[in-house]
């Protein structure tokens, strides 16, 4: 395994990443963007941001002809804050409760706590603790367990955790290799891991499990990324946007579980990463991330129908990396980071 790299974060300036690097191996102090196990990439293989063969498919950034229709979405920073900055965490819902795992601390510290969000009173305390602390994972339900899979510490990392019942997690398995920066979502019958980062690249390799132990391929990305927002809607999965070795994409790409299929489906607007994709009344949402390297407080609805997008509306502040999960028909967007990490929440409904 390789350290962490900083430089793949071109945002920052390089007197900053090497002063970085010598004080504090890689990680980031609070008042610039703290970096995760973003992974070396020996000999990048350049990836077109829009590849020639969506040309044809290209959306527009205005709102498809009458194929969706009317949605208000309403975006508000929410009255329930975490004790601490937190980014690049991962939360599941579980009944009633979110449980807000790991991610970055204020410092840019890798944190193993777990903060637990009763959604009925707005009180947040400690859960537990992560057997293995981890930024830039993934996590997702499992029937009603909670399974948080990759990310990483100094060095990305390949461990699969399970919530227990204490709010504590426990390690059940192994990926195939290291992989940080990833995606994991819930499917019919289990989950599949999609994206993220290898000390080689990006890693093209959708990997399924039924138990959080046992992995395999099932379908390959047509462009690699880390990064991206990923989400489900109906049996399809969709992968938006996210990190190449070139520099961030605006590709939409989308993967058939049932057939291994992927295809390109459309483009954002512009090339973005670290943005969260959820969905509310049936309807595809994207929201904030990171343009060039700046944080982002826009919302965009895509139609998978014809591969339109639209705006959607706005957050009430911009934010990128953000732990995000539904629940009782909200979208909560957890910390993340604007020019620092956040202990907000944004709340975002849609009718």
């Amino acid at each position: 395994m390789a350290p962490v790299m900083n430089a793949q974060r071109t945002r920052m300036t390089l007197a900053v990443a090497v002063a970085l690097l010598v004080a504090a191996c890689g990680q980031t102090p609070p008042t610039v963007a703290p970096t995760g196990p973003s992974l070396a990439v020996a000999t990048p293989v350049p990836v077109a941001s829009t590849p020639d063969h969506v040309a044809s498919a290209t959306p527009t950034a205005t709102p498809s002809k009458g194929s969706l229709a009317p949605l208000h979405v309403a975006a508000v920073r929410s009255d329930i804050t975490l004790p601490e900055a937190r980014t690049r965490a991962v939360a599941v819902a579980v009944g009633s409760t979110l449980m807000v795992c790991g991610g970055l601390t204020g410092a840019g510290v890798t944190s193993g706590t777990i903060w637990s969000i009763d959604l009925g009173t707005g009180h947040v305390a400690k859960g537990g603790t992560m057997a293995a602390p981890v930024h830039d994972g993934g996590a997702a339900l499992l029937g009603s367990q909670g399974i948080i899979v990759g990310g990483g510490k100094v060095f990305a990392g390949s461990v699969s955790q399970r919530l227990d019942p204490s709010g504590s997690t426990i390690v059940i398995g192994k990926l195939p290799a290291v992989r940080a920066d990833l995606a994991v979502v819930s499917v019919a019958g289990g989950l599949l891991v999609v994206g993220g980062g290898t000390p080689a690249g990006p890693d093209t390799r959708v990997l399924a499990t039924t138990d959080g132990h046992a992995f395999r391929t099932v379908a390959h990305l047509r462009v690699g990324v880390r990064y991206a927002a990923t989400v489900v809607l109906g049996d399809v999965v969709y992968v938006i946007g996210g990190s190449t070795p070139s520099g961030d994409t605006s590709v939409i790409q989308s993967i058939d579980p049932r057939t291994g299929t992927v295809r390109i489906v459309g483009n954002l607007p512009h090339a973005l990463s670290e943005a969260s994709a959820f969905v509310l009344g049936g309807e595809l949402l994207i929201a904030g991330g990171r343009r060039a390297g700046r944080a982002q407080a826009g919302i965009w609805r895509f139609d998978p129908s014809d591969g339109h997008i639209s705006s959607a509306g706005r957050l009430p502040y911009a934010v990128a990396d953000a732990a995000v999960v539904v629940q009782q028909g909200t979208a909560y967007l957890i910390g993340g980071e604007s020019t620092q990490a956040l202990s907000t929440i944004i709340a975002v409904t849609a009718s």
